[in-house]
């Protein structure tokens, strides 16, 4: 048993680093892009693409007063300074002022740019052994506009290596610490509070629809006329798209009978969920009868379920000793496949009753390019996944002897 849990911790380990690394080379790499100009939107503001790149772990310190750089020239002119192996500065024509190889250190730097008279270039001392390398003059684009005798505060910077912001960013989601979104929010406390609303929604229509689909396929089982009624009921609602009955569901209830409140989210919130759950219901409960009524009907035609009636074991019996364990298996996979998954498909009821979900935190993460939201929902719906998945195995094992055995082989 311990050395089955301890497999299980390994395979979900593995899953999980193999999720963070797809996410991290998506969101956090420049595998897709700059992750920074992604983030702000290509934006050149220096302060929010510094605050950016700490917020992605991109770096871990910047400061813009340690590095100063000021041209002299007529007070109209404008020059354009870049650098990567070298540092140019030249005017608006094209006429080079500067050009020359970029040194070791920042200290070896200011002494060449200092050469130059058009150039007056300072750096602090607690920064003159730094590696040149740290300078950024816009963050991963180096390349800047400077007004004559207007001073530049070039950004020095200790940017993070990949293998250290995978690890760094790994050990921050096991520990679930997401950080801030792009609007310096902590993400934890978004994904709470949107969450529950969400999972408000999501659990007691999961429930409803898993129980009630459940009893109509009991029900419908060895009743040709209840069954063809049922079936025939279920095609028709599944044939209609779930927006139709949305649409009529919420112009019935909400707009003619005024039953149900049309107002934006706020206290008291519990009459704000019983529309959506509803609707949930009677949506999602004709596709899980039919997938029941198969599982029923696939198993009592079973040699187990033939031999137990030759022998004359009542019905009842048979169906509490020898269907139902047999079916908990495969019940718990379904539960487990579609559970993670049901509280991000109440986003379209979440839209049109205004209840701030995590299905609107996608929606909204994904146009405003906010990667650590992105990331923090996507390790939560993996962690979900793989728990669901982990308790549908127990309760498989524990109902079906054959199971059981696998596992201990």
């Amino acid at each position: 048993m311990i050395k089955q849990v301890c497999k299980n911790l390994i395979s979900a380990l593995a899953i999980i680093v193999g999720v963070h690394l797809i996410l991290f080379i998506a969101l956090q790499s420049p595998a897709f892009g700059d992750p920074i100009a992604r983030d702000t939107e290509n934006s050149d503001d220096r302060a929010l693409l510094a605050s950016t790149a700490q917020r992605l772990g991109l770096i871990d310190d910047i400061n813009f007063a340690a590095f100063h750089l000021t041209v002299h020239a007529d007070d109209s002119e404008t020059f354009i300074l870049t650098m990567d192996s070298l540092f140019r500065l030249h005017d608006r024509g094209g006429q080079a002022i500067i050009e020359t190889a970029v040194p070791d250190t920042l200290g070896e730097l200011v002494t060449d740019l200092n050469n130059n008279p058009l150039i007056t270039a300072t750096v602090s001392d607690d920064f003159a052994m730094t590696s040149s390398d740290e300078i950024a003059l816009v963050y991963f684009g180096n390349k800047v506009t400077l007004s004559s005798e207007q001073p530049y505060h070039a950004a020095v910077l200790h940017p993070v290596s990949s293998p250290q912001r995978f690890l760094n960013s790994l050990l921050s989601l096991l520990s679930f610490d997401f950080g801030n979104d792009r609007n310096s929010r902590p993400i934890s406390n978004t994904l709470w509070q949107r969450g529950l609303r969400s999972l408000a929604i999501a659990a007691p229509s999961f429930f409803i629809i898993f129980i009630g689909a459940f009893m109509l396929a009991v029900s419908a089982h060895g009743r040709k006329r209840l069954s063809r009624n049922l079936n025939a009921a279920a095609i028709l609602c599944m044939s209609l798209p779930a927006l139709l009955y949305i649409f009529i569901i919420r112009q019935t209830f909400v707009i003619n009978l005024e039953w149900a409140p049309l107002r934006p989210y706020g206290d008291p919130v519990l009459p704000l969920f019983i529309l959506p759950i509803l609707i949930t219901v009677f949506i999602g409960i004709w596709p899980e009868y039919l997938l029941m009524r198969s599982f029923i009907d696939h198993r009592m035609r079973k040699p187990f379920i033939q031999a137990a009636r030759a022998q004359g074991i009542g019905e009842q019996r048979i169906w509490l000793r020898h269907l139902l364990p047999n079916l908990a298996g495969p019940l718990s996979q379904h539960v487990a496949l579609n559970l993670p998954f049901l509280v991000l498909g109440s986003l379209l009821l979440e839209t049109i009753f205004n209840i701030p979900g995590l299905g609107i935190s996608i929606v909204e993460a994904i146009q405003h390019h906010d990667s650590n939201m992105l990331r923090a929902i996507t390790f939560v719906i993996a962690i979900a996944f793989l728990a669901m998945q982990a308790a549908a195995t127990l309760v498989g094992r524990y109902f079906d002897p054959r199971q059981r055995s696998e596992g201990q082989n």
